[in-house]
């Protein structure tokens, strides 16, 4: 009687161990594709605010591009809905709402507004983003990985931030005090920029990124004179994608420690 009491015992414990162990795969699995379509949503707006830009700017007919971006964001944004529990829908689903008028109302943007607004999307998916992982690092119970995602994280949105100011005063270069603006904004993402490197050197490393760093900085030197609008845009995407780039690095490093490498991303 003694030997069956302990068997089933240790049957119920073997089954509370396996259940508990099939719950935090479960966990574990969602945090990861919703991270992961999230990381394809930034992306997939980065190719949409550069090729609105130039349809803006240039009057390019970018038509079936554009057409198969938001077919990509529309399918991405839905598995986000379906993947997410219940209580978090939601706000997945204003990212969707918000997303889609962007994609009906582009056209009627300016270049300085379209750039504008997909910033504020692209910050959007970041900030859910960043709710998936510190609920994650939450879960695991991970203090020390938490703290320094959350240093981390801050330095990301305050370069985030500056970016956005740089963005702003291109299009005031031609008032009065324009360019010394300008050059005020790209002192201060040099700063911002450096602090990145101590946490991703390779990010800020690359030919693109090395290549729009030292462009700003003979401009803010002196060095060149003047730079056009178009060439002061070129430059911000670029660190748009090193910032990116940058966070990216962050968190790869983290979901590999929790769980699993993430994807390559393939929509760049």
């Amino acid at each position: 009687m003694f030997v069956l009491i302990s068997t089933l015992i240790s049957i119920a414990i073997l089954a509370g161990i396996y259940h508990l162990a099939a719950k935090r795969e479960k966990q574990h699995a969602r945090k990861y594709q919703l991270l992961t379509l999230l990381r394809d949503v930034v992306q997939l707006l980065r190719r949409h605010r550069a090729v609105t830009h130039y349809s803006i700017q240039c009057h390019q007919n970018h038509e079936k591009e554009i057409e198969h971006i938001h077919s990509e964001l529309s399918n991405k944004l839905h598995l986000l809905v379906e993947t997410s529990r219940f209580e978090n829908k939601p706000m997945y689903r204003v990212l969707q709402i918000k997303i889609d008028k962007l994609m009906e109302q582009w056209e009627d943007n300016s270049i300085a507004r379209n750039q504008m607004e997909h910033g504020r999307l692209i910050r959007h998916s970041l900030f859910l983003m960043d709710e998936v992982t510190i609920a994650w690092l939450a879960i695991a119970q991970r203090d020390e990985l938490n703290d320094e995602y959350h240093m981390n994280w801050q330095t990301v949105m305050d370069s985030l931030e500056t970016l956005t100011q740089l963005r702003i005063s291109i299009q005031d270069m031609e008032d009065r005090g324009g360019p010394e603006r300008m050059r005020n904004y790209g002192a201060v993402m040099i700063r911002k920029l450096n602090q990145l490197s101590v946490i991703s050197p390779l990010s800020l490393a690359s030919p693109t990124s090395a290549r729009s760093i030292q462009a700003l900085n003979e401009y803010i030197s002196g060095e060149v004179d003047t730079l056009t609008m178009e060439e002061l845009y070129d430059i911000t995407s670029d660190l748009s994608l090193t910032v990116f780039n940058t966070y990216d690095h962050i968190l790869s490093d983290i979901i590999e420690i929790l769980y699993q490498p993430l994807p390559r991303l393939s929509l760049a």
